[in-house]
């Protein structure tokens, strides 16, 4: 099997391709824009460049990060090129945030909210794209099988997001035990069981009649903590003791005033590699996540792709033992993994 990983060096991507490359039978590649050595340097929106690297592909896995246009215009001219090239099977990596302001409990079959920012409406304008390959246009059955994974909070060793930006702001005194403003739930999930994931997905084979015409899956560990657990169990794990208090008005402080210039300043500073020496923004959107009652049920991907989970604290393990291993940039780290990789 020929496997096209678009976004393959991003923090997903990077770690999908490590896993396939100690695995056999089966090619892998390396699409992005940044990919280098046997990688293919991809602009998402190419159409043109997208027919060509699908020639002769058997899946495609889909996991661009990155600005909305990349996300959603990406979607959008991927959708064409697969359906043109009548590619069998592609996996999509989406988001929880596609359920919007939606609150209490969803599964996959739940009507999407309004979307929280220009993350969620990439997001959700992308699954609609990609939605279209289910449907053929003279009304046959789809060439392509697609299956979309909705992780939440994807952390691990490696996670700028969820690991190395929140120890920074518990080691500056920014985060602790943050009260009301932290009940909501992390629907964490490791990095590598959202690989191993999409992994299952390209093996498994599709029942139309039991998923329909899409595969879609709710990924969120089922011991995966509130986000008040989070940050008092990391600060614990870091040494970072009395887990600091934080009053509800220096968070709001810290996110409707501090964090609005921060977002610039960050990216000008970032040109000249001095990021890391500034605090990272918290933003409304962050507070808005932490104290969200949204509850995803990812009971599902466990009975169809037989999903084992990462417990909790063994994904809390991993994360530390990342954190200790070296100082933390605002960027994260990734390994450096082969661009091409062989799977089975």
């Amino acid at each position: 099997m020929k496997v096209l990983v678009i976004g393959g060096t991003g923090y997903i991507g990077t770690r999908l391709m490590a896993l396939m490359h100690t695995r056999k039978d089966c090619l892998a590649i390396a699409a992005s824009r940044g990919a280098s050595g046997q990688g293919l340097r991809l602009d998402t929106r190419d159409e043109a460049a997208l027919a060509q690297a699908l020639r002769g592909v058997d899946a495609v896995v889909n996991c661009v990060a990155g600005s909305a246009p990349a996300i959603a215009g990406g979607a959008e001219a991927l959708a064409r090129a697969v359906r043109a090239a009548r590619v069998p099977a592609v996996v999509h990596v989406s988001s929880m945030a596609v359920y919007g302001d939606r609150q209490g409990p969803v599964d996959e079959g739940s009507a999407w909210g309004r979307p929280q920012g220009w993350y969620a409406r990439a997001k959700q304008d992308a699954e609609r794209a990609l939605r279209t390959l289910a449907h053929a246009a003279d009304g046959s059955t789809p060439a392509t099988r697609l299956t979309v994974l909705r992780p939440g909070c994807v952390w691990g060793p490696g996670s700028a997001l969820w690991v190395g930006r929140i120890a920074r702001c518990l080691t500056q005194g920014r985060l602790g035990d943050v009260g009301d403003l932290g009940d909501g739930w992390t629907h964490g999930v490791t990095v590598d069981d959202v690989c191993q994931a999409i992994l299952q997905a390209l093996q498994t084979p599709y029942d139309t009649h039991a998923s329909g015409p899409v595969r879609t899956f709710n990924l969120a560990a089922p011991d995966s903590p509130r986000w008040n657990d989070w940050f008092s169990d990391l600060a614990l794990a870091l040494g970072r003791t009395p887990v600091r208090r934080i009053r509800p008005l220096q968070l709001h402080a810290d996110a409707w005033v501090l964090g609005p210039p921060l977002h610039p300043a960050r990216a000008l500073l970032a040109r000249a590699g001095v990021a890391h020496r500034w605090p990272d923004p918290i933003s409304p959107g962050l507070l808005r996540l932490w104290s969200s009652t949204l509850r995803m049920d990812a009971s599902a991907v466990g009975r169809a792709l037989a999903l084992d989970w990462t417990p909790y604290p063994e994904a809390l393990r991993q994360c530390v033992a990342w954190l200790r291993a070296g100082p933390v940039s605002a960027g994260g780290a990734s390994p450096e993994v082969p661009s091409v990789a062989r799977v089975p």
